[in-house]
């Protein structure tokens, strides 16, 4: 072997638990209300935008949207769009960040990584084109990578978290309407 391919074969190594180990810790789920007029529960038109890569999440948000009494019907002049939006993560830190990832690296895991995920939840609701209310939820994740995080796998996997966040911030805005 020579030294790239000694090389190659030590990042790969190396990256193989970072990459394999994560458990993710929630943050509260907070709702901004930007317009407020009263809408009931009846036939309305359920749209989902920005769910291209979360069938499962899209799936359990409308199965409690139908539990609660929302009839889904293509036809009604009464619309809800549910839109989920990525945001840029903010760190306070930035520095801290980069120097945590570095340290991951070169320990090969054993310094677990951080790292943060943002995004929106936004219910909006519609009659007849014309927006009437519309309801803004903040999620929040922390992500840890690294060997150390294999005890929190099972209960804190992130998918599982994201998926949790959701399903609370929809019976948020159940209690809300």
């Amino acid at each position: 072997m020579n030294f790239k391919s000694k090389l190659r074969f030590l990042i790969c190594i190396l990256l193989i638990p970072v990459l394999l180990n994560c458990a993710a810790f929630p943050d509260v789920v907070i709702s901004k209300e930007r317009k407020s007029l009263s809408i009931e529960k009846e036939k309305v038109r359920i749209v989902f935008t920005g769910f291209y890569r979360y069938d499962e999440e899209k799936k359990a948000i409308l199965e409690v949207l139908l539990k609660e009494g929302f009839i889904n019907d293509p036809n009604a002049s009464l619309g809800l769009e549910v839109i989920l939006q990525k945001r840029e993560p903010h760190y306070r830190y930035l520095w801290i960040h980069r120097l945590n990832f570095l340290l991951t690296f070169l320990s090969g895991g054993f310094v677990p990584s951080h790292i943060r995920t943002e995004s929106t939840l936004t219910f909006r609701y519609s009659n007849l084109g014309e927006v009437e209310k519309e309801f803004v939820y903040d999620l929040g994740m922390d992500q840890w990578r690294g060997i150390p995080v294999v005890i929190f796998m099972i209960t804190h996997w992130p998918n599982k978290v994201y998926k949790e966040q959701l399903i609370e911030a929809t019976k948020l805005e159940i209690k809300e309407i």
